[in-house]
């Protein structure tokens, strides 16, 4: 009787280590933003990260993240995510490694991000940028920029993810949720956009 002790006491041991190993992989952490490249020379790579990530595991490399941002270089893909809980993290991966997809979600829990509907985070409900008739939806992108509950932008091209006017003045319409209030604003190309 005394021999089963030790083995009894190493198998709980074993499967009590297996089970905190596996909660741990279980961690689910929603995608708030994604840049690829290295040193000063990165581009925004959400949505294409987003999109990756409801599919099988990924290699990280030029053609996955959409180009080459500095020939020559060893990259990195950087992944700020969420957790249900509100807890924010970075992910780093070099050129060439494996993203696990099965790690992360490409869309917010429950519609908004950080899970449920907490009136007290920002949350961008809308955002439209363009001139005329041309205007396209930045609004997940710009959700994707806000850390600890706040914005701090400019207003370009590049930070918007494209012009859809090339050569004419833009405008930025953003409808957004603040403490249980909704609020909006509209900001000029060139000006700085800060929530709230």
């Amino acid at each position: 009787m005394l021999s089963l002790l030790p083995l009894r006491f190493l198998l709980a041991v074993f499967f009590g280590c297996l089970l905190l190993a596996s909660s741990a992989a279980a961690q689910i952490w929603w995608v708030q933003s994604a840049d690829y490249g290295a040193g000063n020379r990165r581009q925004d790579v959400t949505n294409t990260v987003r999109r990756l990530v409801s599919g099988p595991s990924f290699r990280v490399n030029n053609n996955t993240m959409g180009g080459d941002p500095w020939k020559g270089a060893d990259k990195t893909l950087r992944i700020v995510a969420r957790d249900p809980n509100g807890s924010i993290r970075d992910f780093k991966y070099g050129e060439g490694a494996t993203v696990n997809s099965s790690m992360f979600r490409g869309a917010a829990w429950n519609g908004g991000p950080g899970g449920g509907q907490n009136n007290y985070m920002l949350q961008i409900t809308s955002a439209r940028w363009g001139s005329g008739s041309r205007y396209q939806n930045v609004a997940p992108r710009l959700q994707g920029m806000v850390r600890n509950n706040r914005l701090s932008v400019k207003v370009t091209p590049q930070n918007m993810g494209a012009d859809p006017t090339p050569g004419v003045s833009k405008t930025l319409i953003v409808i957004y949720r603040w403490q249980g209030r909704q609020q909006n604003v509209t900001k000029v190309e060139g000006e700085m956009l800060n929530l709230p």
